[in-house]
């Protein structure tokens, strides 16, 4: 019995991670409606060049392949264009949609791993294919987690301006109109039943479940014993949720929080469905455990934590650039000069080491800094940016080396007013019912925490703060590495062989310009 459902586990994390250049012949594809579809395409194969493990030995040699390689094929769908540092791709072969035609689609690599997991995501096909399988259609199809079905950072100030909001159905999902009599169910104070879901019953539990959860809870209905304890300790004996605004928050910015309720009384409780390894944890989640901690005068944690909060709040107060200067400094890495060279560097976006004055033991630090390595052909390059981002490895693996730092951020983790609840349900007859809530308060996660800059320095710019990375797991290695960015040009581009032609004909491919990402909001986050 626990080796099927191990079984089953495993099918599923497969069938979400493995992607295109991994599925079986047969696997249906559909465009239009799933229950009426307008056409379906079965998965035939996947082919590399070259083979995999490998690369040619550069663009032009790829090109040169690709020349004669795509003469058999008709016409290509690309999901993007190629780029200097381009030097492999694959192909896709698909039956249909007409009887005895064949379907291509490509996508072009840096190079061909030995193992392609992922690289190319099944919700990936130009054109707006799904596969028809239930663990991809369930994000990529039904889309039903409150960032697919409100518009962004939206706030409700009643359960029932919520529904109203969803009836309107603003992102035109296919899957409302199914949910709508369920959502009425829960407005009259009852656990709601959706009928004839199917498929789409995990959509409805893990995703709507983001969403039914607050508005039971300002509902006053039964939620556990966690949400009691919360509510009592949180708003007082007589408190209640009732009369509290919702907010469903950018996700990228709050992490473990789903939404959150904004008391009356001016407090806000985040409420968290996500508990599972590798969740990233937001500075605010972090910050309002510390900020919880001197509400409540808990001036021993506080005294034994001081070191450790100071760190935490410059992740949230420190610009992005700043941050791995400031602490660099700080952790004897770089001195006050460097750190002005490497500003320097920056705004003069620099292409080189030489092209900012600078004395010879800066030069030797900063040369010493970019050595470490080689970053991809990107047009946005920038010297100053690479130095920053291995700088910025430094630093976050100094800081998750110390150990009370980790325990510092998950236990002001744990004292954050925000509630874990997970929905359960019944499932029968391709109806799913929901039969109440699990809830712990204070919350319970596990694990380590550590900072994480890996998606936010690069060798072409910054994205935002470094976040914290929450590993539920229990795994104590926190030391983070930085990833250069990918100058993969992934829009979707769909291109005949003669459209393709003079693309590959070229010698000095760049990639298509895009906006500079922009640092988000400043520590904390601002009410709406």
């Amino acid at each position: 019995m626990i080796r099927d459902i191990l079984n089953k586990l495993d099918q599923i994390l497969l069938e979400k991670s493995r992607g295109l250049l991994y599925r079986s012949a047969g696997d249906n594809f559909f465009q239009g409606p799933k229950d009426n579809p307008t056409a379906e395409i079965a998965f035939d194969t996947a082919e590399y060049y070259p083979s995999m493990p490998g690369a040619y030995a550069d663009y032009n040699e790829m090109a040169a392949v690709g020349q004669e390689l795509f003469k058999k094929y008709p016409q290509i769908s690309w999901f993007n264009k190629p780029t200097n540092a381009s030097k492999a791709f694959a192909i896709l072969t698909f039956d249909g949609p007409a009887k005895g035609q064949k379907t291509y689609f490509g996508k072009f690599f840096n190079e061909i791993k030995q193992d392609m997991t992922g690289f190319w995501k099944n919700s990936e096909l130009p054109g707006g294919w799904q596969l028809n399988k239930t663990a991809s259609l369930k994000g990529s199809y039904y889309k039903l987690k409150p960032s697919d079905i409100f518009p962004p950072d939206s706030t409700f100030s009643t359960p029932e301006a919520c529904v109203a909001e969803l009836a309107k159905n603003p992102k035109q999902n296919t899957a409302v109109p199914k949910i709508m009599p369920g959502m009425e169910q829960l407005l009259a104070g009852q656990f709601p039943v959706f009928e004839n879901v199917g498929d789409m019953a995990s959509a409805v539990r893990d995703d709507l479940g983001e969403t039914i959860g607050p508005i039971a809870l300002v509902q006053g209905m039964n939620m556990g014993a966690g949400a009691e304890a919360a509510r009592k300790y949180i708003l007082g004996p007589t408190g209640k949720y009732a009369g509290s605004a919702i907010n469903f928050p950018a996700s990228k910015i709050n992490g473990l929080v789903d939404s959150y309720l904004y008391h009356p009384s001016g407090i806000e409780i985040g409420i968290s469905s996500k508990g599972e390894d590798g969740a990233t944890a937001s500075i605010k989640n972090i910050a309002d455990g510390v900020n919880r901690a001197r509400e409540k005068g808990m001036d021993k944690l506080l005294d034994q934590y001081a070191d450790q909060i100071k760190v935490i709040e410059e992740v949230g107060k420190l610009a992005s650039k700043d941050f791995p200067l400031v602490l660099g400094i700080r952790q004897g890495l770089i001195d006050q000069a460097t750190a002005d060279t490497i500003r320097k560097m920056i705004d003069s976006n620099a292409q080189t080491i030489n092209d900012v004055p600078m004395d010879a033991t800066t030069m030797g630090t900063i040369s010493k800094l970019m050595s470490e390595y080689k970053p991809k052909p990107n047009p946005r390059y920038n010297a100053g940016y690479h130095t920053l981002a291995i700088l910025a490895r430094h630093v976050v693996t100094n800081i998750n080396k110390d150990p009370k730092f980790g325990e510092a951020a998950l236990k002001f983790l744990n004292i954050a007013p925000i509630i874990q609840l997970h929905l359960n349900s019944s499932d029968k007859g391709g109806n799913l019912a929901v039969t109440g809530f699990t809830s712990k308060y204070p919350p319970d996660f596990k694990g380590t925490v550590g900072l994480d800059a890996s998606k936010v320095y690069a060798a072409t710019g910054t994205n935002g703060r470094v976040t914290f990375a929450y590993n539920g797991g229990g795994n104590t290695d926190t030391d983070v590495e930085v990833t250069p960015a990918s100058v993969d040009d992934t829009a979707s581009v769909k291109a005949s062989t003669r459209d393709l032609e003079p693309e590959l004909k070229r010698s000095n491919l760049t990639a298509r310009g895009e906006k500079k990402p922009q640092d988000t909001a400043a520590f904390g986050r601002k009410r709406r």
